[in-house]
């Protein structure tokens, strides 16, 4: 709209300028000397758009001849750039296919251009897969000094490296390093949770879980398991008390059925009674076959107080198959010959194992039934020799 505007504002002034000239041509004289050249004043207008024009022109001619080497440089950074993508997209095929050797040469190739740090890190990783550790290494040296920022990165792999050949101090090692660089990693933080369970340190690990439950997607029986492996490494060593260690927890993970089994193990030995209701409290609150098994295993407890628990369980939840074998146990215990067939027959039937087999044969051998007892002992022996495949039991 505006170059429309122009137009029409350069014809109307073209017109009025033509208008006033055809009344009084006017002329211009330029003398040197005694030189004397005339023009009248059109022609002279003439030449002087002529010659701003030319300027005009000289001068965008001047400023694309000085841009040539800047146009050029970007021409080739941009084909470099294309290179070294396709360079890399053919080394990363390469490592899904399998081919190390062609994934190491065609990143390397691919780290003079502007994706090095990405192809150093890939190269490592085929250089780590074909079991050359010594250029693996390298790799992440070259990596870390392209570019300061990249020494997260660097350490987070080679801390995964060193977790998956059981290089434990070596990993971490790494994952110190990056802890002091500061900043926050959750990947790192996971890796460092591995890390302290395979050199058994629970103390750290038991310190580094508010960081690991603050993190979105972690998955709850991983926190679970490294909060038991917590709780149990340290009351292991002694001289703290079990709840004072389970309220260091996070308090979404010290009702988790795996905790409250770590807890209740720890201290059945010396507090039977408080394990119990541990245990009680956490089955009546969701039902864990690991706990079901636990509290009916604690004998310190009277028979018959455990087997009026596990029924009102078996009320509760059904007839699960922990149930119905912690139930015949007890039974058996208690003497309850009777109660004792019934549960674990109704397990033999639907889930037959060689415990259970058994059990029902030490309850026909108490209630007289030897010839009972003798085939039902033969069937647990036959079953612990030719266990069921998962077709045959799918129970």
């Amino acid at each position: 709209m505006r170059v429309l505007i122009a137009i029409v504002l350069a014809a109307l002034a073209a017109v009025v300028v033509g208008v006033l000239l055809s009344y009084e041509p006017g002329y211009v004289m330029i003398a040197y000397g005694t030189l004397r050249i005339e023009f009248t004043l059109f022609v002279f207008l003439l030449i002087y758009l002529g010659l701003l024009l030319l300027g005009a022109l000289t001068l965008w001619l001047i400023g694309r001849m000085a841009g040539t080497p800047r146009r050029w440089r970007a021409h080739w950074n941009v084909r470099a750039e294309r290179r070294a993508a396709q360079r890399y997209t053919q080394g990363v095929v390469a490592l899904a296919q399998g081919k190390m050797q062609v994934a190491e040469r065609v990143l390397e190739q691919a780290a003079q251009g502007p994706l090095a740090l990405p192809s150093l890190l890939a190269a490592a990783h085929a250089a780590d897969q074909a079991g050359a550790r010594e250029r693996r290494d390298a790799y992440l040296q070259r990596a870390a000094d392209t570019d300061p920022q990249a020494t997260p990165a660097v350490l987070i792999t080679q801390a995964r490296f060193d977790l998956e050949h059981g290089d434990y101090e070596r990993a971490l090692a790494s994952l110190q390093a990056l802890r002091r660089a500061g900043g926050r990693h959750p990947g790192a933080e996971r890796d460092l949770a591995r890390v302290y369970c395979a050199l058994h340190e629970p103390d750290k690990l038991l310190r580094l879980l508010p960081s690991l439950v603050s993190q979105t997607g972690m998955d709850p029986a991983l926190l679970e398991q490294w909060a038991a492996i917590a709780l149990t490494g340290v009351l292991a060593r002694g001289g703290d008390k079990p709840m004072a260690v389970l309220k260091r927890l996070p308090s979404g993970l010290r009702d988790a059925p795996g905790v409250v089994h770590a807890l209740a193990t720890a201290i059945v030995a010396n507090d039977p009674q408080t394990a119990a209701s541990v245990l009680e409290r956490s089955v009546k609150r969701v039902y864990d076959a690991s706990n079901v098994a636990a509290y009916a295993a604690i004998i310190a407890i009277p028979a018959q107080d455990r087997l009026h628990t596990l029924e009102a369980w078996l009320a509760r939840y059904g007839e699960k198959d922990a149930l119905l074998k912690a139930a015949g146990k007890v039974a058996l215990e208690a003497d309850f010959w009777g109660r004792a067939r019934g549960y674990l027959g109704k397990l033999q039937t639907r889930a037959p194992d060689p415990e259970t087999a058994l059990l029902l044969g030490r309850v026909a051998e108490q209630e007289g039934r030897d010839a009972d007892a003798c085939k039902t002992y033969r069937d647990g022996l036959q079953r612990a020799a030719n266990p069921p495949t998962l077709d045959e039991n799918p129970h």
